[in-house]
């Protein structure tokens, strides 16, 4: 009886070997198991898929807040731009400063001091602090400065024509309104408000040891020079050279005249750009800021191509070339202009 059930085993697993029984069996588990697998995968997949969209709209959302806050922020900086500019143009034109002085290095100082020492009751006193190339109304916070100081001074503000930028000392009971334009550009704008006025940022300005070179033209006549410390030149040169006088009459000799006159400014110019040359090739590594006075358009034509990566800043001071008053050319040029509504 074993050995009929032997035999018969033996033909069946013959048999299912030869009919593909067993292989299909294989197959159909290793599918099987693949598709557990799969389920698995699709099933991290929608837990994946559930938490991106979740991600998408609390992105989706922020993103829309956010426009809507730059749109807000547009539309209210453009509603500040409309103001100062119809503020500046409804200014009468009765409305300007009642002082204009010159103030030397150590008249500034005296002068600070004296601001210094005036103390209110309140914190109402306006410091406000404007850099080259900036106004007012390009400040942050220009709502509560509006708040603190009246339009009209706002306005003036606006006006004042400076390449180093401005302060501006405030009272409201404009006991105090004093502009001042200092010599050296301020590097950035901020305002304050206390009960007293806050001079640190124009003093520091006034006692850096800043290195500069200068450049003084006139036709005919012009400076270059070098000072470690904005105080004394270390190295300069006077360059002068023959330059026609203006012809007054018209016609065909003035203007063979004006030929004449031209090409000796333009041999002047090129001996200054040699001379300044000169001076750059020895200190040019060591200069904070390139100062230009005098003919302005003769002084930026000679430093066009100058290689020279430093801040330029157009004095609109008139220096006098003194020779034998070298430092009083540096004077000239570290004076601050003081304006007073």
């Amino acid at each position: 009886m074993i050995e009929k059930d032997k035999v018969v085993g033996n033909i069946s697993n013959l048999f299912n070997r030869y009919s593909g029984k067993e292989e299909l069996e294989n197959e159909i588990n290793r599918l099987q198991s693949h598709i557990v697998e799969l389920e698995l995968d699709v099933r991290t997949a929608n837990i994946r898929y559930e938490k991106n969209i979740e991600s998408e709209k609390k992105a989706i959302a922020a993103k829309q807040e956010a426009e809507e806050k730059l749109n807000a922020l547009e539309v209210k900086l453009k509603t500040l731009e409309h103001e100062v500019d119809k503020e500046r143009t409804d200014t009468p034109a009765s409305i300007s400063f009642t002082c204009n002085d010159q103030f030397s290095k150590q008249r500034t100082e005296d002068f600070l001091k004296s601001l210094s020492t005036i103390t209110y009751s309140d914190s109402s006193l306006v410091s406000l602090y404007i850099a080259a190339g900036e106004s007012p109304a390009s400040i942050k916070e220009y709502e509560l400065l509006a708040e603190r100081v009246d339009s009209e001074t706002l306005a003036l503000c606006e006006k004042v024509e400076s390449t180093t930028g401005f302060v501006l000392f405030y009272s409201p009971d404009s006991m105090i309104n004093e502009i001042l334009i200092p010599p050296l550009p301020l590097d950035r704008s901020t305002w304050s408000t206390d009960s007293k006025f806050d001079i640190s940022i124009m003093s520091e300005l006034l006692n850096r040891d800043a290195a500069v070179c200068v450049l003084v033209a006139h036709a005919g006549e012009s400076f270059t020079g070098f000072s470690l410390d904005s105080q004394e030149f270390d190295s300069f040169q006077m360059i002068k050279t023959s330059v026609k006088a203006k012809h007054a009459k018209g016609g065909f000799s003035q203007r063979r005249f004006e030929r004449l006159r031209d090409e000796d400014i333009a041999h002047h110019i090129d001996k200054v750009k040699l001379a300044l040359k000169d001076l750059l090739d020895e200190f040019g590594g060591s200069i904070d800021y390139m100062l230009m006075a005098g003919d302005l358009l003769l002084a930026k034509e000679i430093a066009m191509d100058i290689p020279l990566d430093v801040t330029q800043v157009c004095l609109s001071s008139d220096v006098r070339i003194e020779k034998h008053n070298i430092s009083g050319i540096m004077k000239q040029l570290m004076t601050c202009r003081r304006y007073r509504l």
